[in-house]
């Protein structure tokens, strides 16, 4: 089980296809093959386990970066990007979350809006959320957020683990 890319930007930018790469090959049958049917509780440690792995991964392979887990880009706001990076010309914001089109554009427009000032190469990562969630409607958002990205000169890539 591994993060299978359905929409990308054609950036030429080398960290970044390097980042797309380390999440295509992390390995994420450990975290989400038993996920659906389990608890909220223990559907968020297992999210959790999963982000701090991917957060080591990507510190050790992608050493351009400054990571950090759990960034807050506005203080007095509640929301955190659950993986962000920055570099001296980008910031890196990756998002987890189940595969629902609703959080994938939330999360889009509301980190988007956050880091205008600043080129943004996003990531929404999607993990199984239950049996009724449509696959489809999100892959359909990713396409609409890969183009709003490069309208805005950004860049953008859509998984969805299966």
């Amino acid at each position: 089980m591994k993060a299978k890319l359905f929409e990308v930007s054609s950036c030429n930018n080398d960290v970044y296809k390097q980042i797309i790469t380390t999440i295509e090959e992390f390995e994420s049958k450990d975290y989400f093959s038993n996920l659906i049917g389990k608890t909220q509780p223990e559907q968020k440690a297992i999210v959790t386990k999963f982000q701090n792995d991917l957060y080591e991964k990507l510190s050790s392979e992608v050493i351009e970066i400054k990571w950090q887990l759990e960034h807050q880009p506005k203080v007095d706001a509640k929301d955190a990007i659950d993986i962000f990076g920055a570099s001296e010309n980008f910031v890196v914001v990756i998002e987890l979350d189940k595969h629902r089109a609703d959080q994938v554009a939330k999360k889009f427009i509301s980190r988007s809006a956050l880091l205008s000032k600043k080129t943004i190469f996003f990531i929404s990562l999607c993990y199984p959320g239950t049996s009724n969630m449509p696959i489809n409607e999100t892959k359909k958002y990713f396409e609409y957020c890969k183009i709003l990205s490069e309208k805005i000169d950004n860049d953008y890539a859509g998984f969805i683990i299966i």
